[in-house]
């Protein structure tokens, strides 16, 4: 009986641990934007990269209204219609069939954003990360709503898709469609791109409990 108690209990601390591994893999660096974002062009790995349409759009960091930390990303589209503001990273050294979820929290000051919210994940050749980097296909854009004064969260789960190696994990705000300001403000934080844990890892961990229970019951026929 002893025995038993001791394997499930260690079973469980593994499936505790192998759980908390999985959530601490956050591959983006700088998820809370901390430090600046840059718009110096490749490579893109390691930071975050800032983009903007131009006249009466910006992307940036912000002290405005930080969900956690100092800083959070600011984006703004002042009354311009058919144009974009956002800001990217890509992940490097995935693996075809691999399982990933981009999320993070978003929020506005402006009521009403008069904007849409884009999320996407476009994948990528190259690891060496460089101008030689071509697309293989992207997700469909997904468009959440951000929470009015307080962080709302996102996230999307997809496939890595054959040929691809690179994740470029995309939050942009745009004016294309909407109307009639074209006007709002939107502030990111606390973004992460995770692996799923496979679902084979995770049936592993209940083969090893089923095992220990087993060991326990013959010794005590024994």
């Amino acid at each position: 009986m002893q025995l038993m108690k001791y394997c499930v209990l260690a079973a469980l601390i593994g499936a505790l641990v192998g759980t908390n591994q999985a959530r601490a893999a956050n591959l983006l660096a700088n998820p809370g934007f901390e430090n600046p974002v840059t718009t110096d062009g490749y490579p893109f790995v390691g930071s975050w990269e800032a983009f903007n349409g131009g006249a009466g759009t910006s992307s940036n960091n912000s002290a405005t209204t930080p969900r956690s930390g100092a800083m959070d990303l600011g984006l703004s589209i002042l009354n311009t219609a058919n144009t974009f503001a956002g800001a990217f990273q890509d992940v490097p050294n995935l693996v075809a069939g691999q399982q990933v979820t981009f999320s993070g929290f978003h929020m506005t000051s402006s009521n009403p954003l008069d904007l849409t919210s884009e999320v996407r994940i476009e994948w990528r050749t190259n690891t060496n990360n460089d101008a030689t980097s071509t697309e293989v296909s992207r997700t469909a854009n997904i468009n959440p709503v951000a929470g009015f004064g307080q962080y709302t969260p996102f996230s999307l789960t997809a496939t890595v898709p054959a040929g691809a190696t690179v994740g470029r994990a995309v939050y942009a705000i745009q004016t294309f469609s909407g109307g009639p300001t074209h006007n709002g403000i939107l502030f990111v934080d606390d973004t992460s791109f995770d692996v799923v844990p496979e679902p084979a890892t995770i049936g592993l961990l209940g083969l090893g409990a089923i095992g220990c229970v087993s060991l326990g019951r013959r010794n005590r026929r024994g």
